[in-house]
């Protein structure tokens, strides 16, 4: 897209030109003996000095961007973070207030099947107590005995549905409370291991300080030639 093209100054241009050439050579490389190795030092040297130049020629360009597009979300973030504050409060007053009809829901539901429970209990002594006096002595017990079963009472909340208004989410996060505990569980094969995991910096802080020397179960250190 001709709107997102970078200008770039001569310098720039030249370097550009001139780099598009060096991957052939790099590929064309062929070392077979000390002259061919010496060769490769001084196309490997060349390319050194050519990305010095790259960077000479670009770093000037990227800043100026850089202080642009700053400038710009810089801009944007005046005017963006105070929307942003308002439409968490909105949200945040919204979801107290549907929590609170979701806390007076469960609580008439629980009320409304207590006295549907009460009833049905009371509904059964009676039919117990009139078969016990008609001499139903066996199908008294059997009513009492039988298990009280309420259909389940359903209070719909009271939140409106609106169109087009923030969406709430239930997030399950968690808490390590005890490390050792949870250690201890994947070396017993009651939690996976992937439960736990290696700190990869503190390992390599180690690694880089003792070398060969470092002695940690499970931890191996090893070099690599770049």
């Amino acid at each position: 897209m001709e709107a997102s093209r970078v200008l770039l100054t001569p310098e720039a241009e030249e370097v550009t030109t001139r780099a598009l050439t060096i991957p052939e050579q790099a590929n064309a490389v062929k070392i077979v003996d000390a002259d061919s190795y010496v060769k490769a030092s001084g196309l490997w040297q060349d390319i050194r000095a050519l990305r010095a130049k790259v960077k000479e020629s670009f770093d000037p360009i990227i800043q100026k961007a850089h202080a642009a597009h700053r400038a710009a979300l810089d801009s944007k973030a005046k005017v963006d973070a105070p929307l942003e504050v308002a439409e968490k409060t909105v949200k945040k007053a919204m979801n107290a207030w549907d929590e609170e009809q979701e806390r007076i829901r469960q609580e008439e539901q629980r009320r409304l099947q207590e006295e549907a429970r009460k009833r049905e209990e009371e509904a059964r002594l009676a039919a117990a107590i009139e078969a016990e006096q008609a001499g139903a002595k066996e199908e008294a017990e059997q009513i009492l005995e039988e298990p009280v079963y309420v259909a389940p009472v359903v209070v719909q909340k009271q939140t409106p549905k609106v169109q087009g208004g923030p969406v709430f989410r239930t997030v399950w996060k968690h808490q390590v409370t005890d490390l050792m505990a949870l250690v201890k569980a994947v070396a017993a094969g009651h939690a996976p291991l992937t439960a736990i995991q290696a700190n990869d910096v503190f390992l390599g802080q180690q690694a880089r300080s003792l070398k060969d020397a470092l002695r940690i179960p499970g931890v191996k250190a090893y070099s690599e030639r770049v």
